[in-house]
């Protein structure tokens, strides 16, 4: 099967539309907490917490990040008492919180900020987005939770300065531009380093008024780059054999790239072979598929139990979509069902379901508990087994 990447996010994208001037340096506007839930208070403002640092870290249960990030946050808050307080804020249903919360424990505030009141006053594209207030209600770090620490939380409550890169989500970010900003062309390639601000994400469709004849790449490494053009899926199916394993690491924004090439309708069906040429002259790499034997994970139906999976009706438009919340599809096999669960569950995901029509199906992640795909695959007569099968991998050499 071809993968076509169409979104690959390193961070988590989210659709923000609101003011674009910093705050940073500036008294943060007052703000109100209308639902809050695993606190003493059920509601409050920022006012309530006046004579304390405050550190305001938007998150979601789907983000993976966010919730990796919490631990470091609970030491924290816990060392610094007197002095700090942590809020987190989400847009996820309060229903949804309160689950989350039965299965990951936290001793953090979680403000329910469904209509994104606050999210317009901190205006962010990605998440997790920290920003920290000192005593005197001064914005003082617009950051990531990652790069909050005692250090930075004891010069703050010092007075002294600080210095944290400003995180700087372009907000107005059009992806249907070609990335050199020059719309008088016949065949481009563009290529330009780590665009700060920028969401990461691909599409190799195309999209209007490029269908079939573009593809994009921000903010991504070699490694992805080299997935898409040979349509294959993003992660844990490539193997690096190279001397410089180190020039594939996400931690180094030197790394990382901007790529976009646009062709004529006459090579738009070749558009991924000129890819791969360009690829390998730039970065100096050669790709190719092999097919290797490697541990995977079998998607099979429970023996003498029958599969509950609801075909599509005639005519039902064929569509998924998945993310850290889950998948819905609708009119489509379960190969897209074994996608979503090997981005989810990192190894690969081998359909040997037997089944070959199309379905309509709606299944949860939750990134609290992982184990629980277990139970809503149950639910459908499907099973997750270990195994080894030889599959194709998209291998990555030095020339």
């Amino acid at each position: 099967m071809k993968h076509l990447v169409l979104f690959v996010f390193l961070a988590v994208s989210l659709n923000v539309v609101a003011q674009t001037e910093s705050l940073l340096g500036k008294k943060s506007p007052e703000l109100t907490f209308e639902t809050i839930v695993n606190f003493e208070k059920t509601k409050a403002t920022l006012n309530d917490f006046s004579g304390k640092l405050i550190i305001l870290d938007f998150w979601a249960t789907w983000c993976g990040p966010c919730i990796q990030s919490f631990p470091e946050l609970e030491k924290l808050q816990a060392k610094f008492r007197n002095d700090l307080q942590i809020i987190t804020i989400t847009d996820d249903p309060e229903m949804r919180i309160k689950r989350f919360l039965e299965k990951r424990k936290t001793t953090l505030p979680v403000v329910i900020d469904e209509k994104r009141a606050l999210a317009k006053i901190f205006p962010h594209r990605t998440i997790p987005h920290t920003v920290v207030i000192d005593k005197s209600g001064i914005v003082r770090a617009i950051t990531t939770s990652s790069e909050v620490s005692e250090e930075l939380i004891k010069n703050i409550l010092a007075g002294n300065a600080v210095s944290v890169r400003e995180k700087k989500d372009v907000i107005d970010f059009d992806p249907s531009l070609p990335l050199s900003g020059n719309g008088d062309f016949t065949y481009q390639l563009t290529m330009t380093p780590f665009k700060e601000g920028f969401p990461s994400f691909s599409n190799s469709l195309g999209g209007s008024p490029y269908e079939g004849r573009r593809i994009v790449a921000v903010n991504v490494s070699a490694k992805t780059l080299f997935e898409i053009a040979h349509q294959f899926p993003p992660g844990i199916r490539t193997a690096l054999e190279v001397a410089d394993p180190s020039k594939f690491s996400w931690d180094n924004k030197q790394n990382i790239v901007c790529f976009d090439l646009i062709v004529p309708e006459k090579l738009g069906d070749k558009r991924f072979e000129l890819m791969k040429q360009q690829l390998e002259i730039y970065f100096g790499y050669q790709a190719s598929i092999e097919e290797r034997v490697r541990p995977v994970k079998v998607l099979q139906k429970i023996k003498d139990t029958g599969a509950n999976l609801i075909e599509s009706k005639a005519g039902t438009q064929p569509s998924s979509s998945y993310s850290g919340k889950g998948l819905s599809m609708k009119a489509s096999g379960v190969a897209t069902l074994a996608d979503f669960l090997e981005s989810q569950i990192n190894k690969p995901v081998i359909d040997e379901t037997g089944l070959g029509s199309l379905y309509d199906l709606d299944i949860p992640w939750y990134n609290e508990n992982p184990k629980q795909i277990h139970q809503e695959l149950r639910k459908i007569g499907l099973q997750l087994v270990e195994a080894e099968r030889k599959i194709k991998v998209l291998v990555i050499k030095d020339q």
